[in-house]
């Protein structure tokens, strides 16, 4: 079976296995229309689509800027108008409206998987508890992360929300993806008929 991949690469490997580039975990105007393109491709040829997820935010450069709300409104709206098959493996981090874009069951994934140590929220633990316990000194801000951290943070949080079907081991995830796709691999969605979208 063939399946289209997006994701978020913060680390480059050599032939060897040494990391030669690092990058943030973020999402850029350029890499948000590369992905909406590509899922389009896969959409128009029914080839279903598996998002790997490690995002925090948003690439923070002046050109990245000025393009960024239409990139990243073209991808959602890319990962949301598509009727293929969609899994998407949280692999990282997966803050906020960052999260949301990259194929979140809010705009369609079909299934969310998450590795035990992902962390699914609004926002990091320690700006959480920066922001709600200002002020106060900084034993009570650890310990008030790490609270929120584990009730608001974690996989097993996010799963008791329903942001995520299923937590995994990072050793199994290709078996569970194969079995996710082979599961969707009948989806049919009927949609009211339009000649096209507006984004």
């Amino acid at each position: 079976m063939t399946v289209g991949c997006v994701a978020n690469r913060t680390e480059v490997y050599n032939a060897e296995g040494e990391v030669t580039d690092k990058y943030d975990a973020v999402l850029s105007a350029d890499g948000c229309e590369k992905a909406a393109d590509f899922i389009g491709f896969c959409d128009a040829f029914d080839i279903p689509v598996l998002s790997l997820t490690n995002v925090k935010g948003y690439e923070a450069t002046v050109c990245s800027e000025k393009r960024i709300a239409r990139a990243v409104a073209k991808l959602t709206y890319a990962f949301a108008n598509a009727t293929v098959p969609k899994v998407n493996v949280v692999v990282g981090k997966a803050y906020g409206s960052a999260y949301v874009a990259m194929n979140s069951k809010a705009i369609g994934a079909d299934l969310t998987i998450a590795w035990p140590d992902a962390e699914i929220g609004s926002m990091d633990a320690n700006l959480a508890a920066k922001i709600m316990y200002e002020g106060q000194g900084a034993d009570v801000i650890k310990e008030k992360a790490t609270e929120y951290a584990a009730h608001q943070t974690s996989a097993a949080g996010a799963a008791g929300r329903g942001y995520v079907d299923q937590i995994i081991e990072a050793a199994d995830t290709r078996k569970y993806v194969i079995g996710a796709f082979e599961m969707l691999f009948t989806k049919r969605e009927d949609r009211p008929s339009k000649k096209h979208g507006t984004v």
